[in-house]
């Protein structure tokens, strides 16, 4: 078992760069006309397989091309932007309306992300294929249509269940919020909760005893008003308790937390806590556990469920195991990362016998980026199920450290084509740290020889470009012998390693991204070449 307290893991950082997001952005926005052209959106509507639509939608050519220039993209910086007033704003950027509209490219897709009600886009780097195709396509649909795909917690999409959106999408890498949503929210007032607790109770029963209550609390300016106020409040709780009223308990949280704020430490505190702690029974806080989905607001909750520390932890999480649909689940697992608390739980947790609940403790962990968890996930690359075995590889990916990244070296021939896609990712943030824990970068051997016999094509693109992040002689010898044409050995024997048209031109941009001019000869080499796609990336490149 990890101890109580725990360090938060520090990834790799990967700097802010405006002008690479904006290349990313635009690199999305031509797939989404590419989308919208070849009429591909439909299909996302009737589809039930997500793994087949994806595969449907790279068997055409354009699309193909445009999706690997987005991961092209995004494996080099993380995208953050929003749309403010009708301008598009990324992150360490100050607003520019010029240069959006301007650019025909982008403003289409800020049209359409107008249009589709979008606030905010945020793709982390290193997000797969087919979590950009699932961006793309929610972009290219037409406005007012349903969810297009919903998944588990790790992969949540949606609309809360009164139809009120919360997220337009949401997967392990992407995140996108509609308007309402992207913007900055106030503190809340006791009127607020003076309000809900005011329309009739979970029995049909008014609330208006509760509400007076809690207006006499919000006006007492002396600590014995206020001590009368909870008095009188406390078996009015436990009524509601027994009913099973979380409405009502609800309005007393907000009402309370508010009132918190803004008395500080003056007149009422002591009255305050005491109320607050009385909310912290475990019947009570099941209760507003029930409420944490549909709140608009939740902050006033997980303030509450934050005090009462790891039996809050351990309610959302029962609760995140019982939910039945994907908007419910990812309510419970942000609240649950939110608090970031309960690590011990969630190490305890990682040995439960069904594979849902380890796949979303192993998912918490990674977000809540526990340090420790390295040690306790890393056996679950082993694991027989295929679902838990990516789940991991993701989470060891988001923590970063040096015996996560070490670890998802050793995945890099497993059999699922997303782990090995990770694990090749990890050996360059491995480079990009400049160690894997030993003082020195992960060799580039067993990575080249995975590569060999890679038979799906975004893992050996992901390959490639780790190669070349890599940038060691073994590295860079084994981008150019497939950049390069094939030449005879000492033996006469042509070289055998493999030279399709899409490994070339990767190879010969994780050459110029690994050593720039010191390659130059080479590219330049291949202005020439009988590929025109070869020719035309040396020529791209050519100083």
């Amino acid at each position: 078992m990890a101890p109580l307290g725990y360090r938060r893991a520090t990834p790799v950082a990967v700097p802010i760069d405006g002008p690479s997001m904006r290349d990313t952005l635009r690199a999305l926005a031509r797939l989404v006309e590419q989308l919208r052209a070849e009429s591909l959106t439909d299909e996302a509507r009737a589809a039930r397989d997500e793994e087949a639509l994806h595969a449907h939608w790279l068997s055409v050519p354009g699309v193909r091309d445009a999706v690997r220039l987005v991961v092209a993209r995004v494996r080099e910086a993380s995208l953050l932007c929003r749309l403010v007033d009708g301008d598009l704003i990324f992150e360490g950027e100050a607003a520019d309306r010029a240069s959006t509209r301007t650019d025909a490219v982008l403003e289409a897709l800020v049209q359409r992300c107008h249009q589709l009600g979008v606030g905010s886009i945020a793709v982390r780097q290193g997000a797969s294929p087919g979590e950009l195709l699932t961006l793309a396509a929610m972009l290219a649909r037409a406005p007012r249509q349903g969810p297009l795909l919903t998944d588990t917690p790790t992969t949540m999409s949606s609309v809360a269940p009164e139809g009120m959106p919360r997220e337009l999408l949401r997967s392990w890498s992407v995140l996108v919020l509609p308007a309402e949503l992207a913007r900055a929210r106030g503190r809340g007032t006791p009127a607020d909760g003076i309000a809900l607790v005011s329309a009739p109770g979970a029995d049909g029963t008014s609330g208006s005893p509760v509400a007076s209550a809690l207006a006499r609390l919000a006006a007492a300016t002396s600590d014995d008003m206020a001590m009368r106020a909870v008095d009188q409040l406390l078996p009015l709780i436990g009524d509601a308790e027994l009913r099973g009223d979380a409405v009502i308990l609800e309005g007393v949280v907000r009402a309370a937390m508010a009132q918190v704020h803004l008395v500080g430490g003056g007149p009422g505190r002591l009255a305050l806590e005491r109320l607050l702690r009385r909310m912290q029974r475990r019947g009570t806080l099941e209760l507003l556990a029930r409420c944490v989905p549909q709140a608009v607001d939740r902050l006033p909750l997980l303030e509450l469920l934050a005090r009462a520390g790891e039996l809050s932890v351990d309610i959302l999480v029962q609760q995140l195991m019982e939910a039945e649909d994907s908007p419910t689940r990812r309510a419970y697992f942000d609240s649950v990362v939110s608090l970031d608390l309960g690590a011990t739980l969630l190490f305890e947790k990682v040995h439960d016998p069904r594979w849902y609940v380890v796949r979303n403790v192993v998912a918490l962990l990674g977000e809540m980026g526990v340090e420790q968890a390295d040690a306790v996930l890393l056996p679950l690359l082993t694991s027989d199920d295929e679902r838990l075995r990516i789940a991991v590889a993701r989470a060891l990916l988001r923590l970063g450290t040096p015996r996560a990244l070490q670890g998802l070296h050793a995945a890099i021939e497993d059999s699922a084509a997303e782990v090995r896609r990770i694990a090749a990712v990890a050996y360059g943030l491995a480079s990009a740290a400049g160690t894997t824990g030993i003082g020195v970068r992960p060799p580039a051997a067993r990575l080249a020889a995975a590569l060999e016999h890679e038979t799906d094509e975004d893992v050996a693109l992901e390959m490639l470009a780790s190669l070349g992040r890599l940038g060691s002689a073994d590295a860079i010898q084994r981008l150019l012998r497939i950049a390069l044409p094939a030449t005879a050995g000492p033996d006469g024997v042509m070289e055998t390693a493999r030279r399709e048209a899409w490994m070339r031109v990767a190879a010969i941009e994780a050459l110029v991204r690994a050593r720039g001019l010191a390659v130059q000869p080479a590219i330049d080499s291949l202005i020439n070449d009988p590929d025109p796609d070869v020719a035309a990336t040396a020529r791209r490149h050519r100083t």
